[in-house]
């Protein structure tokens, strides 16, 4: 087979370790890694057997990532390569990343902040005498941090669905520019943490919203 049939050039497939990295950082299996960044690089949708053949992985392990894969919004199957019906379905990786970051957001991280929020909120109710001062300090860190990530999470879900995908193409590279400043201007102006706590995860996404006016 010459680099023009492979599925993916050999220097790029190289790079596959790039994306087991990652995704085994951050809390999937290094499969999933290789599936996702083998859709990715690939120059066209692939079958689960090219996937198997490629990756050199059973149909089981194949099916399983490709689920889990599924399931966060990362991977879009269609047809049969030739449409005759068959049952072998073509696998592609979706184009929008911050739509599949948005889709682990709300199928996993929310949940997963919310519950730890819930725990701090239980241990400050039990926390009022002078005694657990340090205690309550620390539980409020952690409710203020909690709250910082639904904000951003918020956030993040918000601009992914706010946007036609042509517009969002046009308008990503402004979007993107404009965000940093947008940071450091609400690390500015955040005022007391008491006060930023209280108002932060009403008020937080309206205030990234409003500094990148024309774009949202």
């Amino acid at each position: 087979m010459n680099h023009n049939d492979a599925i993916v050039e050999p220097e790029i497939l190289k790079e596959l370790s790039s994306f087991e990295i990652f995704f085994g950082r951050m809390g999937f299996k290094r499969i999933d890694g290789s599936v996702f960044g083998l859709l990715i690089l690939a120059k066209k949708p692939l079958t689960s057997e090219e996937i198997e053949q490629t990756l050199n992985l059973s149909q089981s392990a194949v099916s399983l990532s490709l689920k889990t894969l599924t399931h966060f919004g990362a991977v879009e199957t269609t047809g049969d390569r030739d449409n005759r019906d068959t049952k072998a379905r073509l696998h592609s990786a979706k184009e929008d990343s911050l739509s599949i970051v948005a889709s682990v957001f709300r199928k996993r991280e929310e949940e997963v902040v919310a519950d730890f929020k819930r725990m701090a909120i239980r241990v400050l109710e039990k926390s009022e005498s002078a005694e657990h001062l340090g205690r309550k300090k620390r539980m409020q860190s952690i409710l203020t941090t909690c709250e910082i990530a639904e904000s951003v999470m918020n956030f993040v879900i918000t601009m992914a669905h706010s946007k036609s995908r042509s517009d969002y193409d046009a308008q990503y590279e402004a979007m993107v520019k404009r965000l940093p400043k947008a940071l450091d201007l609400l690390a500015t102006t955040a005022g007391p943490l008491a006060d930023f706590t209280m108002n932060i995860k009403d008020n937080l996404t309206e205030k990234f919203k409003s500094n990148f006016k024309g774009i949202l």
